[in-house]
């Protein structure tokens, strides 16, 4: 049986205002350490963007 390609894809998506991940969980680390410090979900959804133009443009497929 001849072996199929095989094709990568990344799936990514935007974070929003309200976007919670449960982070501030019991034992996680590095939410712990970061406890009191300001977020930007502006420039978290532009970070995002950001590595999604970065992938597509190497070639990696988006879904």
């Amino acid at each position: 049986m001849a072996m199929l390609p095989a094709r990568e894809f990344n799936f990514d998506g935007l974070v929003g205002p309200s976007h919670n991940y449960a982070g501030l969980s019991f034992g996680n680390v590095a939410s712990f350490n970061n406890v009191k410090s300001v977020s930007s979900p502006k420039q978290a959804a532009l970070q995002g963007l950001a590595k999604m133009r970065a992938l597509a443009a190497r070639g990696f497929a988006q879904a």
